[in-house]
């Protein structure tokens, strides 16, 4: 994805999403460091149609919930061998269905 095609997006279902929400001119836009989020356009775009894009510093750590997930099923994947994409699949499946609602 690019810049424009990131700013197509924004345009297309940001207002019309958070009208749908009931958060107009409330809500706060967070989105990370991708190279794409400070292109001058995407910018310009946030600074005239959004009311408060939370600025994040460079090097921030990602905020995003399921990032914390995967690496979580990462590492108990990687508990055992691995010795085919078979043994993988299973050993994701079985260590997905453990993963508890709680933790999530």
């Amino acid at each position: 994805m690019n810049s424009p095609a990131y700013l197509y997006i924004l345009r297309e279902n940001l207002k019309q999403g958070a009208e749908s929400l009931g958060i107009n001119r409330t809500f706060q836009f967070y989105q990370d460091n991708d190279r794409k989020h400070k292109e001058r356009n995407v910018r310009m775009w946030l600074l005239i149609n959004c009311p408060k894009v939370i600025q994040t510093p460079p090097q921030s750590p990602d905020l995003n919930i399921i990032e914390n997930l995967w690496d979580e099923l990462n590492r108990k994947v990687r508990q055992t061998p691995i010795t085919s994409k078979t043994v993988l699949k299973r050993r994701l499946v079985q260590e997905w269905a453990k993963i508890s609602p709680q933790y999530t």
